[in-house]
């Protein structure tokens, strides 16, 4: 074998193995929604990843803050709670511990609204 085959035939095996599947890479998470991703980043801290009022800032609040899971979303227009999110609880009589939120876009608050009524819908965890 002359010295030209030899690397030639190597090559084509370095190639080969090149070809070969790897380890199978984890499944790609989904996108979080951007009304997910504002709660979390604004909302989760108070109100808890799953709406439940036990976020890590609720024990230091009065009155603690809602739980969405109780249905009283089902009471509330989508314009209550984008007013509620947007200029805060005291605009319409609620707790003035929950902040407003102006620098949310009209889109932006929308999409909260849609998550968090996503999460009053969301079946209860069982506890044993």
């Amino acid at each position: 074998m002359s010295l030209l085959s030899r690397g030639t035939a190597g090559s084509i095996i370095g190639f080969s193995l090149l070809a070969l599947p790897g380890p199978a890479a984890a499944a790609p998470q989904p996108a979080a929604s951007p009304g997910q991703a504002i709660y979390e980043r604004d909302c989760a801290h108070c109100h808890g990843v799953s709406g439940k009022g036990d976020g890590e800032e609720s024990m230091y609040l009065t009155p603690p803050p809602q739980d969405f899971t109780t249905g009283i979303l089902d009471k509330r227009s989508d314009d209550f709670l984008a007013t509620v999110i947007s200029k805060g609880g005291a605009a319409k009589g609620l707790s003035s511990s929950m902040p407003a939120a102006p620098k949310l876009s009209q889109a932006d608050v929308k999409n909260v609204v849609a998550y968090i009524r996503k999460l009053g819908k969301a079946p209860p965890k069982k506890t044993n």
